[in-house]
């Protein structure tokens, strides 16, 4: 920043020109201050930068992948389909006992084995 005069008050050429001096100074001590200010205020407007940045490929990542999966899960839905289309009772009677029985482990397993307290170590 340029400042208008480096003037000291023994210098001033009539009354009044320390006093203008005086203002001169604090007006200078002003832009300094206004200045370490916009400083600071550009340098959190870069981190917000680039913290947008980060979430948009965050976000761009999150939505590529749950297209795949969109892709996959209806790839496995038309696979299914034709299976079911095209198989006979038998194998859905096989199908269904399959399913029946993978719910009633998954229920086993979180109901015995997830919620066990953990053993307190034994004090010697």
């Amino acid at each position: 920043m340029s400042r208008r005069s480096n003037r000291t008050p023994n210098e001033a050429e009539g009354p009044g020109q320390g006093e203008a001096f005086e203002m001169e100074q604090q007006n200078n001590r002003h832009l300094d201050s206004l200045a370490s200010k916009v400083s600071a205020l550009h340098s959190v407007s870069l981190n917000i930068h680039d913290d947008v940045n980060d979430q948009n490929r965050l976000l761009d990542n999150t939505s590529e992948t749950f297209n795949r999966f969109g892709n996959m899960f209806d790839r496995t839905r038309q696979t299914l389909t034709h299976t079911l289309a095209t198989a006979g009772s038998r194998f859905m009677c096989y199908l269904t006992l399959i399913l029946v029985f993978g719910v009633f482990s998954l229920y086993y397993i979180a109901v015995n084995l997830l919620s066990r307290e953990p053993e307190p170590p034994e004090l010697t």
